[in-house]
Formats: C-alpha cells, sequence, structure tokens
C-alpha cells in the first residue's frame, strides 16, 4: 500500500510538473474584447484598473463577479440596456481580465480600496454602484468609505449565509493557499481555465444555455490564461476573498436593491437576513434565472433597476 501511494504521489508530481512547465513556455492567448465604450486606465497604485466609458446621465459603476476568467465583459448586456439613462463605467477588477494583476495574496481589503479609489478619482460624482457576487459584497464597504460620493448599490444575487451567523474565510485558508502556489495548484489552474471547464461552470451558472456557449467559454479561458491570472485565483479558491456584506449594510444609508436569481439560491432565507439588517431595502427575485440574473435576463434586471431608481434614487444628478 505504501508503494502504491508513493507512485500515485510521483505520477501526480510528475503531471503537475509537465503542466507547469508547458505553461511556462505557451504564448499567451489574446485576450478577449474589452466591452463596449471608450477604454481607458486608471493608475492605482497597487495595479492599473482597465475600463470603459459609454452613455450620458449619472455615472454608474459596474462590478463584474469574482471567478475564473472573470471581466467587465460580464457586465456588457446590462450596460447596453443602461447607457441611455446612465454614464456607464465598465471595469475589469485588479487581477481580472485587462486590468493588473500583482503578484500578491489578494483580499477584501484590496477591492474595497480599488473601488474607493476609482470612484474618488475616476467618477468624482455621487456614483450608483452595481455589484455582483462578491463584487456586490464589496461594493456595500466601499459606498460606506465613500459616503455621498455614492448614490445607491445594486447588489445582483450577494453571497448567501447559511445562517444569520457572519460568513467567515475559512480557517485552513492559509494551507490551501500555499498548496495553490505548488506545481499541483498551477496544474489546477491550468485546468481550471480550459475551454471544456469553463463551459461546464457556465451550464451550471446559467438557467438556459446560450448559442454562443462555445464562444463564452473560449473568451473566459483566454481571460483566465493571461499571465499572472492565477493570483487572485489563488486567493479566491482557498477562501481568502469571503466576505459578508450585511455590517457594512447595516451603517449604509444609501437606497440599496437586491435582485435575486429565482434558480440559484443556496438559502431560500438569504433574503430575510438581508432585511433583518436592512429593513428598508427593496428586494426583488428575478424568475427563470441563476447565479448571474444580469447574464441570464438583462431586459428584466435593467427594467427592475430603472424601476427603482426612479422611485429610489436623488432623481438629476448635476
Amino acid at each position: 500500500m505504501g508503494r502504491g501511494r508513493k507512485t500515485i504521489g510521483g505520477i501526480l508530481a510528475a503531471t503537475a510538473a509537465a503542466v507547469t512547465a508547458r505553461a511556462a513556455i505557451a504564448r499567451p492567448p489574446e485576450p478577449p474584447p474589452p466591452p463596449p465604450g471608450r477604454p481607458d486606465r486608471y493608475g492605482w497604485r497597487h495595479a492599473e484598473i482597465f475600463h470603459t466609458t459609454r452613455g450620458d446621465g449619472a455615472p454608474a459603476l459596474l462590478l463584474h463577479d469574482l471567478y475564473t476568467g472573470a471581466s467587465g465583459l460580464e457586465m456588457a448586456p446590462l450596460g447596453d440596456r443602461l447607457e441611455e439613462e446612465f454614464t456607464i463605467y465598465t471595469v475589469d477588477l485588479p487581477g481580472f481580465g485587462r486590468s493588473g494583476r500583482p503578484s500578491m495574496r489578494y483580499g477584501p481589503d484590496f477591492f474595497f480600496d480599488a473601488i474607493v479609489e476609482f470612484v474618488r478619482h475616476v467618477i468624482d460624482r455621487p456614483t450608483l454602484v452595481i455589484g455582483c457576487g462578491l463584487s456586490a459584497a464589496y461594493a456595500t464597504e466601499a459606498a460606506v468609505r465613500l459616503g455621498n460620493l455614492v448614490s445607491g448599490i445594486v447588489m445582483l444575487a450577494p453571497p448567501e449565509a447559511e445562517g444569520p451567523e457572519l460568513i467567515e474565510a475559512p480557517t485552513w485558508r492559509p494551507l490551501v493557499y500555499q498548496g495553490l502556489r505548488s506545481p499541483l495548484g498551477a496544474a489546477y489552474h491550468w485546468w481550471h481555465a480550459s475551454p471544456a471547464w469553463r463551459k461546464a461552470s457556465l451550464r451550471g451558472a446559467l438557467t438556459v444555455e446560450p448559442s454562443d456557449l462555445e464562444a463564452r467559454a473560449e473568451q473566459l479561458s483566454r481571460s483566465a490564461r493571461q499571465p499572472g491570472g492565477r493570483w487572485a485565483l489563488w486567493s479566491l479558491w482557498s477562501g481568502d476573498l469571503a466576505w459578508d456584506a450585511r455590517p457594512a449594510l447595516a451603517r449604509l444609508g444609501a437606497p440599496t436593491l437586491i435582485l435575486w436569481g429565482s434558480e440559484a439560491r443556496a438559502n431560500p432565507l438569504a433574503p430575510e437576513h438581508y432585511h433583518s439588517v436592512r429593513p428598508d431595502i427593496t428586494q426583488q427575485v428575478v424568475p427563470g434565472t441563476a447565479r448571474w440574473p444580469h447574464v441570464d435576463a438583462p431586459d428584466t434586471v435593467a427594467a427592475e433597476i430603472q424601476r427603482w431608481w426612479a422611485a429610489e434614487g436623488p432623481g438629476d444628478t448635476p
């Protein structure tokens, strides 16, 4: 039995070493196209933040979810439907897409600061912040720090707590993070970023399989395989980026809308947990949607945002 285990371990190590060597000599693929709009870069102190701008009206900042291959391209369909009413700023969060990917361990504070500095120094006007998943959670803390520079928050399928207790990063994350930095972690990233795995992930995240599923999976794979793409994902996979939005939400005075995917909630009581800290927030379930309601049903999500903004927003913003 001992010899068998050593053999299996040797095979895994050899496979990981081969994958690492192949990744080291392979030329990175071309990144996927950026979101529509005028491209620009903000020179944040840790990394350049790539973003596009389009539309005319009150500013709205669109923040994508965090996952393998993530970029601002995820938010493009929603931006298409909001640009007549808002000036749309769509960013690639640092560590993803075309933004800088510093070789460092990532945590929630890294993203809080990036959002805060971007709004202060690039937009510099009261802004509607629209985030998905983890970025929706990070947007609440950023909004508390920004004060009057945030006119409202839209949270698309934010993190769900299993109960009223706070979401906490797992205690084993340092060990997992170090393991992911090994050749085995490099091999895992190579497989996880493959078009086949990205296609399977999309099928699990969307309620209806899109006709361009192959193209979307290829775009995610190309984004994930950019130089430095592993650093943010190591932090994500090890649990370093876990964060609960509710304490910040309780301190936030800005109008807030939460939209849930009807087929994605692991905990049916999640809306009640958010309601307990902010009874005044508006919450809606978007029928026929899963993890990303804005991707499954961008028309419906945009209409819900516009309806809520007309009722709860500050009106014309100078």
